[in-house]
């Protein structure tokens, strides 16, 4: 029998419900911001910009968790376990498991009602709750049905194998193996790659920077905008609009921030995994290509978030001017 097995979480549902509320929130956003300028400034004024930034907070939570149930996978091998879900991952050998049984088995847990996160939704069950007795429970689960729960001496982990059964009967059959030898524990958390990317100046130096320019492009737009009625966006006075359209510059330029910023930390963390260089004749190509590849990802991250900042430079000359000749 292969002694290492890979089961995926369902998706399906949850990638379907992840898509909807995207679409939903994107269209509520976009609503918003149009209301913003139509509207004088006011009660009104305000109401909009609320809902279109909520809105629009609210979009990289739910791409990020349907990338994270995208990949998300857990693997039995015979001398551990690996669970994965998006920046989360945890590796438990197997002489730390004390048990792995489907959650509506309770043997294992008497008396003991498990506690659900909050808040959660079709395909994203996830966060940490604590049974009566103060163990932790983990969640990287999708849903309800499928749940499976490997405890440590530490903690629980909830997971949601797409074949419970299959997956059951695989680890069964590998503890009566044995193993060989312990995989090396380790437990990885997405704050993992912002501590990295703080420690690191040259990045925390660009993060830092296009924040702030952007605090200070909205704040300049916050005080032109109450000052006066209309604004002129070119040197001809007949394309005088009213000045509430300046604010749709800081929320362009906040929403290419973003993007640079979330893909710039995809591609770090991709540098992260950089291989180590080869040590013998009998290593692996691979690794050579790979190693250029991953150093160039961590290159583009710091082009885009410089790009971000160049972009935020541009809108302030361009508040600038306005602000001076309309």
């Amino acid at each position: 029998m292969d002694q290492k097995s890979i089961f995926i979480a369902p998706r399906r549902y949850g990638l379907i419900f992840h898509g909807v509320a995207l679409s939903l929130f994107a269209t509520v956003s976009g609503l918003g911001i149009w209301q913003v300028f139509r509207v004088d400034i006011g009660p009104e004024f305000l109401i909009y910009v609320l809902l279109s930034i909520t809105a629009a907070g609210l979009l990289p939570v739910l791409a990020y968790r349907a990338y994270a149930l995208r990949g998300a996978y857990y693997i039995l091998e015979r001398d551990g376990i690996r669970l994965h879900w998006g920046l989360r991952t945890e590796d438990i050998p197997m002489s730390a498991v004390l048990w792995a049984r489907p959650a509506s088995d309770r043997q294992y847990l008497p008396e003991q009602s498990l506690p659900l996160p909050w808040p959660r939704w079709p395909g994203a069950i996830l966060g940490t709750r604590r049974l009566s007795n103060g163990v932790p429970v983990e969640y990287m689960a999708a849903d309800l049905t499928h749940m499976a729960l490997i405890a440590t001496a530490e903690r629980v982990f909830a997971i949601s194998p797409a074949n419970l059964d299959e997956f059951m009967f695989v680890y069964q059959r590998l503890t009566e193996l044995g193993s060989l030898t312990s995989i090396q524990g380790q437990s990885l958390y997405p704050t993992f790659l912002v501590s990295e990317i703080w420690r690191n100046r040259f990045a925390r130096i660009l993060l830092v920077s296009g924040i702030a320019l952007n605090i200070i492009l909205l704040g300049w737009v916050s005080l032109i905008i109450p000052s006066r009625d209309q604004i002129t966006l070119s040197l001809i006075e007949e394309f005088a609009v009213p000045s509430t359209r300046l604010f749709m510059l800081p929320l362009i330029n906040t929403s290419f921030f973003l993007v640079d910023a979330i893909l710039g930390l995809f591609l770090y963390r991709r540098s992260e995994t950089l291989p180590p260089p080869p040590t013998g004749r009998g290593e692996s190509a691979i690794a050579n290509i790979d190693r250029p590849l991953t150093q160039s990802a961590r290159i583009l991250a710091y082009t885009l978030w410089s790009a971000s900042i160049v972009t935020t430079i541009f809108f302030l000359i361009a508040v600038y001017f306005i602000a001076v000749f309309g």
